[in-house]
């Protein structure tokens, strides 16, 4: 497992674990705001993340997953058949039936929910025996069933602006000084904004990058 966090991308390793390391999506996060004491008092009902690639969609998800009590089941819509989702309802029934533990069920790609699907979780929402997230790049008012969308409350997740980039690439940069072989990186500005001007937002792909272009860099780094 160790040998796998190490080869994992730095994207991977660098998704932040709690909401202060968490950069961007001011305007939902914000103190006091409505989804952060969701998230800070173990309070999330259903919730729809909507937004481009790279702007922390699974990354909230995973963060409410270490502040909640409940347990997050992770399933993605083109992969599960009805049979998965009556399954893991079952388990939801008798976990809060034995130990009166929650559970989340996180659906990726929501957009892409069948309405037999959708059939099969809706009455488990309505009666409380899951809560559910899901998440879509798309346009969830268009692309996700209206019965779903009526259900949850929808947040839009903005591209990160500049400012947010500018932590992200201090974030890498953190990480490889403190490596047990640690790193020095040195990129001058106009390489940052070259950078954060081609990552159009993406936390993801700004960091690919950056992990790229160390790597090509400093060969040996893994090593």
């Amino acid at each position: 497992e160790l040998n796998a966090k190490l080869s994992a991308p730095l994207a991977e390793r660098l998704r932040p674990k709690n909401l202060e390391e968490f950069y961007g999506q001011a305007k939902i996060l914000s103190n006091g705001s409505l989804l952060r004491d969701a998230i800070l008092n173990d309070k999330v009902r259903n919730i729809i993340f909507s937004g481009p690639p790279g702007v922390g969609k699974t990354t909230l998800v995973e963060i409410i997953s270490t502040y909640t009590r409940a347990v997050m089941i992770k399933m993605n819509a083109v992969l599960i058949g009805i049979k998965d989702i009556k399954k893991e309802i079952l388990l939801a029934q008798e976990r809060f039936q034995k130990s009166k533990r929650k559970t989340i069920i996180f659906i990726d790609e929501v957009h892409r929910f069948t309405s037999s699907q959708q059939d099969a979780l809706l009455p488990s929402i309505e009666n409380g025996t899951i809560t559910f997230i899901g998440a879509t790049t798309e346009n969830p008012s268009f692309s996700v069933n209206k019965a779903l969308i009526s259900r949850s409350r929808v947040f839009i997740l903005q591209p990160l602006n500049e400012t947010d980039l500018k932590k992200v690439v201090n974030r890498v940069i953190a990480f490889y000084k403190g490596l047990e072989k640690s790193l020095t990186i040195k990129i001058d500005k106009d390489a940052v904004d070259h950078l954060i001007n081609s990552a159009s937002g993406d936390a993801r792909n700004l960091i690919n990058a950056l992990e790229l272009a160390i790597g090509i860099m400093t060969p040996d780094i893994n090593n």
